[in-house]
């Protein structure tokens, strides 16, 4: 037995007594749900890091004779097209396409009014392009949660939750095994503690909360909190669940190698569905890196949108397996978009003009898409009703016409603690029909 394993858990035993307070296992004031108990959606961000480049995605850009080259797949293949939606035939698109079009809403000419990225991360993922507003992920956390012990993941990206729920932040997948199999060796696999140890840990542990929170002296605050404790140590709740189906290190998903960048999207994903069929979760924001290019656009762009295709598939198919496919929404999108030609070294520099793709399955909203550019990748306003290009009354779609939506969409735009954090002067766009 190592000292850093002797280390880990007597840390992790005396700090799970603060869970509460940290964040690390509480969602609202309240006993964790059972395992299976919410039935509804879960959401899932995938954050884009960098700004990718969508006129070699889904609002693909053919090249103007006697202007600058915008993409040099266009040299030799015109766009191409599954179902509604046109895409570029460029990396692994047209396998990913061709599966899923009947899953997927596009959402083109999104005005992130940026160049920079901390701004542009934060106008696509909380929908205002300063501080102050949550993601949309933890909004939904906060209003559907239910008491769930960590209602919302974060594996890196923007995670702000503007104190409206908390926020389990995975930055290594051995340390949130650690957290939930704490009697765990989880390098060998075997348990650190007898079964009949852990027991009387248990029980002395909830003895002495029992005591403490039948004292009159406790705060009401704290006696919910001393509850979430004792819940987070009993098998039989929605944490012990999710440590019966969370994966050793040996049995996760492998990083791949995506270009320039190794990329843990997979196990991301992996580790995010699996949460969400314990019950301990019901929304998460993934990331990726690797869509700054300012140099090297396509051999880099290639390595890295294959790669996030690859992993989108995977999710899909784990989701199946899993049997929560059909609860789950995917949003996926970046800080904004990449100029509509080349620089000198071969790559794109910084464009505010980016899409969004939202999937879910046996949605009346997907196999569209909704918003226009023009042949130079520049916004064309819509009538919010319509859809159409209209120039005289028309709007310029902003993330936070998207995040207004979304809002509504999934259930949350009328909730007290949504309507702290309000688009009062934002057009509503029927971006879901």
């Amino acid at each position: 037995m190592s000292y850093t394993n002797r280390f880990t858990r007597r840390h992790f035993l005396q700090s799970l007594a603060c869970a509460g307070a940290a964040g690390m296992l509480s969602g609202v004031p309240g006993r964790a749900t059972a395992a299976g108990s919410y039935n509804g959606k879960l959401l899932v961000n995938l954050q884009l890091v960098g700004a990718m480049d969508v006129t070699s995605f889904a609002d693909p850009k053919v090249n103007i004779a006697g202007k600058p080259v915008i993409n040099d797949w266009a040299k030799t293949a015109p766009a191409a097209k599954a179902g509604n939606i046109a895409y570029a035939p460029f990396a692994a698109n047209a396998a990913f396409f061709d599966k899923y079009f009947q899953n997927i809403l596009v959402i083109n000419g999104v005005d992130a009014q940026t160049n920079s990225h901390s701004v542009g991360v934060l106008h696509n993922w909380s929908g205002r392009n300063t501080e102050g507003f949550p993601s949309l992920t933890a909004l939904f956390a906060a209003v559907k949660q239910g008491g769930m012990p960590m209602p919302y993941l974060n594996f890196g990206g923007f995670g702000a939750t503007q104190g409206v729920t908390s926020v389990t932040q995975v930055g290594k997948i051995s340390v949130l095994q650690n957290l939930v199999k704490p009697d765990l060796a989880v390098s060998s696999n075997k348990l650190y503690l007898p079964d009949a140890d852990w027991q009387r840990i248990v029980a002395m542990h909830s003895a002495g909360l029992d005591s403490r929170s039948a004292d009159p002296a406790t705060l009401e605050g704290a006696r919910q909190q001393q509850q979430l404790y004792v819940d987070a140590l009993s098998r039989s709740d929605a944490i012990s669940n999710f440590a019966s189906l969370l994966p050793t290190t040996a049995n996760l998903e492998p990083t791949r190698r995506a270009g320039t960048v190794t990329s843990s999207l997979h196990q991301q994903m992996q580790v995010s569905l699996l949460a969400f069929k314990a019950g301990v979760s019901l929304s998460a924001d993934v990331f990726e890196p690797g869509f700054d290019t300012h140099q090297d656009q396509d051999t880099r762009l290639t390595a890295a949108l294959s790669n996030v295709t690859d992993a989108i598939d995977y999710f899909w198919n784990y989701a199946a397996s899993l049997g929560i496919a059909d609860r789950v929404v995917l949003v996926m999108g970046s800080d904004f978009g990449r100029t509509p030609y080349y620089n000198s070294g071969s790559g794109k520099d910084h464009w505010p003009i980016c899409s969004v793709m939202v999937m879910e399955q046996n949605a009346g909203y997907t196999n569209r898409v909704v918003g226009l550019t023009d042949s130079g990748h520049n916004v064309i306003p819509i009538n919010p009703v319509t859809l159409q290009a209209d120039s005289v009354k028309g709007v310029t779609m902003k993330p936070e016409h998207v995040h207004k939506a979304l809002r509504k969409y999934l259930g949350i735009d009328t909730a007290a603690v949504t309507q702290q954090f309000p688009f009062t002067t934002t057009e509503d766009v029927a971006i879901f029909g």
